[in-house]
């Protein structure tokens, strides 16, 4: 199975998406925080985000050339941050990375 990394988020690839997640036109996959950037899909890849909490669940169906991104959400100009990363064509689930605080015994969701 193929794994992609690019910076706070992850793309598993998964032998389908889960039947409840609707498409959106929308190809960001994580807000920077409070940075005015983000983490975009471009090319022949298309989004499906499954409602759900604060981060609904998200999947990428890829079918032809695709890249993931780093831009400024304003302009889409690139940031200099997080190289472009070429993706394969297949399916997969969009993960944010989460850190574990052990003294509030919470789980958040990092934002870069």
């Amino acid at each position: 199975m193929k794994q992609y990394r690019h910076g706070d988020i992850l793309l598993q690839e998964v032998k389908q998406k889960d039947d409840s997640a609707k498409s959106t036109a929308d190809k960001l996959l994580a807000e920077g925080e409070g940075q005015n950037h983000g983490h975009y899909i471009e090319g022949d890849a298309q989004v499906y985000r499954k409602p759900g909490n604060e981060f609904p669940e998200q999947y990428i169906e890829v079918t032809g050339d695709a890249k993931m991104r780093h831009l400024l959400i304003d302009s889409g100009v690139w940031t200099g941050e997080h190289h472009d990363i070429e993706v394969a064509p297949g399916t997969y689930k969009v993960v944010r990375q989460r850190e574990y605080d052990p003294f509030a015994k919470t789980i958040r969701t990092i934002n870069d």
